[in-house]
């Protein structure tokens, strides 16, 4: 993995910290969950959409 140094408001990295689930995640982990989560639903709403077939008909 690369480091990377981000800075943050307190307000964002009180929100941050709500997300550690109890101090079982780091910072980091959070982070990195969410960029994937980001990255997936990019990768989903770049897929052409594929028409959608009502009843069995076409």
């Amino acid at each position: 993995m690369t480091p990377l140094s981000v800075q943050f408001t307190l307000e964002q990295r009180d929100w941050l910290d709500a997300r550690t689930r109890g101090g079982v995640l780091s910072r980091s982990s959070v982070i990195r969950l969410i960029v994937a989560e980001a990255m997936e639903r990019e990768q989903l709403a770049s897929k052409p959409r594929q028409r959608q077939v009502l009843d069995g008909q076409p």
